[in-house]
Parts: C-alpha cells; structure tokens; sequence
C-alpha cells in the first residue's frame, strides 16, 4: 500500500496546509484559553526524562529494586521536578471548539499552528521558510489552502472559509 511522503506543514491525510497565525492576531481571552488548557508538550517530556534518570539513580545508589519500583519511587518524588520547573516559552498543543493547535515561537513572539479545524481559507499566504509549506492567516489576500481558524477567533471575516471535505 504506498504511502503519501511527508511534507512539513501539511495534513499527510488531507493534504491541507497548517495554518499559522500570531497569537496577537487572534482574542487575548482565546490565546489565554488555549494556553492555559492545552497540554505542555516540553513539560511532559521534560517529566518523561527526570522520571527516567532519577529511577536509574535509586537503582545505581545501591538500592535493591526493580525497574518499576524504582519508577514508582521516582514518581513519588514528582515534586522535586515541578517545583523547579520553569519554562520561558511553553510549548502547548490541544483541541480546542474542533480545532487542533500547538503553539509555536518566533523571534520570542507567541504563534499558533492550526492542525486541523472545521474551516479551511483559500486566501492563505504562503509561508517564510521558517514554517515551510504553511499558509500564513494574518492577513488573507494569497491563495493557498489551509487550515483557518474560526472567524470568531481572529475577526477576520474570510468569506471563502469552508469546510474541509
């Protein structure tokens, strides 16, 4: 069965473009929203990795336990990794209102790829290479498909926005 190649920035599925927007193009209280209950990917994996090495630690001090115990032992001490976890640039991915995003940073300023959303733009820019492939939804006078977000979310009225088929 052939497989679709990998393209960056695009639905492998579909064959959309994610959409990239600025954080200061969309809803202050919707920016807050999505970060604030969307999942912290570098946290997660951050966690995934102190858990691991503190867990080979309790077995390296001599301590006669199994694998699992020592991940239990390490899980116990969880709050030693959180209470010192500090992250200037989050990297946050979730679902929100049927629209799957992950936040992104450029030159410090707070963006957001849309995955996948019940709407798509065909007035879309086409991205810098610092986001090969993707369509750029700020300001929509170009002519690549992507993913959009609501136009509730930005204000922008795209009277071209649809939905995905």
């Amino acid at each position: 069965m052939p497989t679709k190649p990998y393209t960056a920035n695009i639905n492998s599925e579909t064959g959309i473009a994610y959409g990239y927007i600025a954080a200061s193009a969309l809803d202050s209280d919707l920016v807050n929203e999505l970060m604030d209950n969307g999942h912290d990917r570098n946290a997660a994996l951050a966690y995934e990795a102190w858990e691991q090495e503190t867990a080979n630690k309790i077995q390296a001090d001599g301590e006669n336990v199994s694998d699992e115990e020592a991940r239990e032992e390490a899980e116990s001490r969880s709050h030693e990794f959180w209470e010192n976890w500090e992250e200037e640039e989050p990297n946050v991915g979730g679902e929100y209102k049927g629209v799957k995003y992950g936040s992104s940073w450029l030159g410090g300023a707070l963006n957001f790829f849309v995955f996948e959303s019940p709407v798509t733009t065909t007035k879309a820019r086409m991205a810098s290479p610092c986001v090969p492939n993707a369509g750029i939804l700020d300001t929509l006078d170009g002519n690549v498909v992507a993913y959009d977000v609501p136009a509730d979310w930005s204000g922008h009225q795209d009277k071209t926005q649809q939905k995905p088929s």
